[in-house]
């Protein structure tokens, strides 16, 4: 029976070939996009499940508590007495916890020199709790023994090539000389953390001021804390005594300004983005909108074949009827129909493959992930397609089966049923469904395009343009000021201002405030975070001044002076930037006056709010230079600048970029999703699309003798045109009325996730009609002004 079903499948599809090409064509875009975001779903869900144990992976994060209870600061990395002191305490709960600690700098081996981002100093118990692909050495036993350091294969290629790297020295920092005792395969893509050096723990005591002093240090937030429990152990129990913990060991009133959280590892790319992360995480609702789109493509794609299989009801009603007087019952027929579907929906299968393999190296290259569709060794993801397949066929074929076997054939034989005119509603909530959901795709689209421009043009409240960012070693830093001199006489270099943190990177630091209000020396409610600057830091990036002064070389007493921006002003409770200037402060248990207000600017990314600032004159603390370039000739500026480094810091690379770049890095995620966004949503619209213009095909020929004759009788092209298009132009218009307040309420949320965004508008729902009204005009017209130039009497011949 099933081959008969099959042979008359194959024959009504070839029979009817308009119908099945636009099916397939549309079943096969639906499907192939469906494969590239479930791809993309599979990688970002994926990331760092490749650890043995990674259900069993926590980490602990720090949040730092303002007096009026909101949260200042949340670090991904605690101090480093929470890891040996939470083994203690935790014991019944904790199997095994381990510190890292990122400390990114200059590698040395055989005179060259390599800056090294992804360098950490680790407990032992790190090489148990993460899981390495170790290919020589024991990295446990190496983390125990004081100067060694395990490495990537990746690197031990980068530094020894085809030598054997075990007990080959290297130097860090150019102050520990380390001996290479393991080797592991770099860590794939999908991992939270990049690794490729692993130093044991020794060396950092030496910059706590030895292993006491950084026991007794719970300030220096850098160490990354992982832990496993016990079979019996309980995360909730951990979390009922933290509070205690931190009141113990930290202080008695700890936990009224800070607190620890645990976070799962497995967590970290989609649900974390805390201040300090190591690299830039995912969102888990950029998979939930991903997935509603590859639901929605594929909805649209089956809706297409529902319209037009029904559509078709009357030329297949004499089939069904023939085939019920000869004895087939209506579950035969169903059965038939269902075949007809599945067959269809496979070879638009076979086609989706193949798209997919074409598009899958450009999408890789795009997305930047390590998407893998290999069907010959992955069985599962096989099976996962061909059942999706099968669904697919059955649900969109599963109406026109049910429609179709419903038939009288006694009706249908008297020719009582010459048109789809029962399948008429449906029809046309179908085609209101697709183009509500094209409908709020193009509204979605503009929307995140308009909010990207806006944060890409906002004013910043300083000069970005053609600004040198360079960090700067301990070498130039013991010659900082005959180093500046040097650099203000390349031609091209204006100007050149020292700071510990740079414009687009996340302001981390910040202690306790105390300002004087009408007389009174009082905390702040809100913790005021601190940019430690040079007195050309200012002028550099050309911000203006509110009130008062800039800190100035020619004023000793600048030293213990503070500079504060506008939002600060606000928080202490000043009345206004001139009220300020004078007042005194006490920070970080410095005391002095405010000589001067900033008018605020955008440090971090516009996600952010503009936070309190506090500019503290402290030129020992320059971590980075910024040099304002003028001129075209910024090649030659960038090369003098290399020259003069290497000079004053022969021991230590050049790690520069321009802040253009640095702001643009900070966006690359959204840009990316909103091209993504972009693709998949015009490709949504095409298929909606094309189901109308198979829809307008069909309904062209049904009225083909009645557009003859209206011809016969005097009707203009316009008013044929006009008679034929308004029924899908009133569903059109329904479409909208429908899309827009779901696309005001979805898009309105989204940008609430910004703190500086643009306004909805009517802009983006106006545009979005323009181009659905167009679109969708462009193709019913093309069938409706086909049909109504044509020969009337070629049609009227037949009658």
């Amino acid at each position: 029976m099933f081959k008969s079903y099959l042979k008359i499948a194959l024959r009504s599809l070839k029979r009817h070939k308009a119908f099945s090409i636009i099916n397939i064509l549309g079943l096969s875009v639906g499907l192939a996009c469906c494969m590239l975001i479930g791809l993309y779903i599979s990688e970002e869900t994926s990331y760092d499940k490749f650890h043995a144990n990674s259900d069993n992976i926590y980490r602990f994060t720090r949040e730092f508590i303002s007096p009026d209870g909101s949260t200042s600061l949340h670090l991904s990395r605690v101090a480093p007495p929470f890891g040996p002191l939470a083994r203690e305490d935790f014991s019944g709960e904790i199997e095994k916890i381990g510190r890292m600690m990122p400390v990114g700098g200059p590698v040395k081996y055989n005179n060259r020199l390599y800056e090294e981002g992804n360098f950490y100093f680790a407990d032992p118990e790190i090489a148990e709790i993460l899981t390495f692909d170790v290919i020589e050495g024991n990295l446990v036993e190496a983390l125990t023994q004081p100067g060694s350091v395990v490495i990537s294969d990746e690197m031990a290629f980068k530094y020894f090539g085809d030598e054997d790297p075990i007990g080959k020295s290297i130097n860090f920092l150019s102050q520990a000389d380390l001996i290479v005792k393991g080797v592991f395969k770099k860590l794939p893509k999908n991992s939270s953390y990049q690794i490729d050096f692993l130093a044991e723990i020794t060396p950092l005591y030496a910059f706590y001021g030895g292993r006491e002093a950084m026991m007794r240090n719970w300030g220096s937030n850098n160490f990354a804390t992982f832990f496993t429990l016990k079979p019996e152990g309980r995360i909730e129990e951990i979390e009922r005594r933290m509070g205690d913990f931190l009141n113990t060991h930290v202080d008695e009133e700890a936990t009224t300004w800070t607190a620890l959280h645990i976070q799962k590892l497995t967590d970290v790319h989609l649900h974390s983005s805390l201040d300090d992360e190591q690299g830039q995480n995912s969102d888990i609702t950029y998979v939930y909108i991903f997935a509603s789109i590859a639901f929605l493509i594929l909805a649209i794609a089956c809706i297409n074949y529902m319209n037009l299989a029904t559509a078709r009801s009357a030329t297949r009603a004499k089939e069904v009827g023939m085939r019920k007087v000869f004895g087939a019952g209506k579950g035969k027929l169903i059965n038939q129909f269902l075949v007809e579907s599945i067959v269809l929906v496979f070879f638009a299968l076979f086609l989706a493959i193949g798209a997919t393999s074409l598009i899958l190296p450009y999408f890789r290259s795009f997305t930047g992930l390590q998407l893998e569709f290999d069907l010959l060794t992955n069985l599962p993801l096989v099976a996962i397609i061909l059942t999706s397949a099968l669904v697919v066929g059955v649900l969109s074929g599963s109406y026109p089966a049910f429609y179709l076997s419903s038939f009288q054939p006694l009706k249908v034989l008297k020719g009582k049923l010459t048109s789809g005119a029962k399948s008429g509603a449906l029809r046309r909530f179908l085609v209101v469904v697709q183009f509500t959901i094209s409908v709020i795709l193009i509204v979605s689209t503009i929307v995140v395009f308009k909010q990207l421009d806006f944060i890409q043009n906002k004013k910043l409240g300083y000069d970005r343009e053609q600004m040198m960012i360079m960090g700067v070693s301990q070498q130039v830093a013991d010659q900082y000021e005959a180093f500046k001199n040097e650099l203000l006489t390349i031609q091209g270099v204006k100007m050149a201002g020292g700071s510990s943190r740079v414009p687009s990177g996340q302001l981390l630091d910040s202690q306790g405030t105390q300002a004087e209000v009408n007389g009174e020396m009082l905390p702040t409610s809100i913790v005021i975070k601190s940019l430690s600057v040079d007195p050309d830091f200012i002028p550099t990036y050309q911000m203006e001044m509110a009130s008062g002064r800039n800190y100035s070389k020619n004023f000793a007493t600048d030293s213990a002076s503070f500079v504060l921006n506008e939002k600060s002003v606000e928080v202490i409770g000043w009345k206004s930037a001139e009220e300020a200037i004078g007042q005194n402060m006490i920070y970080a248990g410095v005391r002095g006056k405010v000589i001067g207000v900033v008018k605020d600017f955008h440090f971090e990314s516009l996600q952010s709010e503009i936070s309190p600032i506090i500019l503290l004159n402290r030129p020992n603390q320059m971590r980075n230079l910024s040099i304002k370039i003028e001129g075209t000739n910024i090649k030659s500026a960038v090369q003098q600048v290399e020259e003069l480094y290497a000079k004053f810091s022969p021991n230590a690379p050049l790690n520069y970029n321009f802040l253009d770049d640095r702001f643009e890095s900070l966006y690359t995620t959204e840009t990316q999703r909103s091209q993504l966004f972009t693709l998949f949503s015009g490709l949504a619209i095409f298929l909606a699309c094309l189901g109308l213009f198979g829809l307008a095909s069909f309904t062209v020929s049904q009225r083909s003798k009645e557009i003859s004759i209206r011809k016969v009788l005097g009707a203009s092209v316009q008013q044929i045109v006009g008679i034929l298009s308004k029924e899908f132009v009133i569903l059109i218009i329904v479409a909208m009325l429908l899309a827009f307040p779901v696309a005001w309420y979805f898009m309105n949320d989204w940008l609430e996730g910004y703190a500086y965004r643009t306004t909805l508008g009517a802009s983006p729902f106006l545009l979005a009609a323009f181009i659905a009204g167009a679109i969708a005009f462009v193709t019913i017209s093309f069938q409706t002004f086909k049909a109504a130039v044509s020969n009337p009497s070629e049609r009227l011949r037949d009658e």
